[in-house]
């Protein structure tokens, strides 16, 4: 009979098994990336349609990130920034702008079936942005600087006044 090997694996001491070694790995399904979704939010002033715009953004998105894309369409010129949720209506200010849309709106992954591309390769299609509406509300920037405060119609008027008091004297 042959000689018996020793449990060490032959020569190589204190080398590290796995505990993990017997048992099998986990399915695949459990490691599928889910793509983010998207929101495009449409952003509508109360008082003036004119100024209403759209933006594209992540579901995780926060509503403070709203509020500063809304202050960057004005050129950071307002204050007081209130909105609203789908309907001006006292029940539906947003107050918590820590909040991300998903968790405002509730959005719902449960109703879109997976969707396939046209080529026939079987890839999933994008699926389609959620949409949500955010009527919003401001107070125009207050300065007590008299350079604000100035109208630009004068600034030729004033120009030439020194001008006039010259020829005067």
């Amino acid at each position: 009979m042959g000689a018996k090997k020793k449990a060490g694996g032959g020569g190589t001491k204190g080398a590290f098994v796995s505990p993990f070694a017997d048992f099998p790995p986990p399915p695949a399904e459990l490691f599928h990336k889910y793509e983010e979704r998207f929101v495009k939010i449409h952003v509508k002033l109360v008082t003036w349609n004119y100024l209403n715009f759209q933006i594209r953004v992540t579901a995780s998105t926060n509503l403070f990130i709203v509020e500063q894309k809304i202050k960057e369409h004005h050129g950071g010129s307002i204050s007081n920034l209130q909105l609203w949720k789908d309907q001006v209506h006292p029940k539906n200010v947003l107050r918590d702008f820590s909040k991300t849309l998903a968790e405002v709106f509730q959005f719902d992954d449960s109703v879109m079936p997976p969707f396939e591309d046209d080529t026939g390769l079987g890839k999933p299609k994008a699926p389609e942005d959620f949409e949500c509406v955010i009527f919003y509300d401001f107070s125009p920037h207050q300065s007590e600087s008299p350079l604000l405060l100035r109208s630009p119609r004068h600034a030729t008027a004033t120009a030439t006044q020194p001008e006039k008091d010259k020829k005067a004297r």
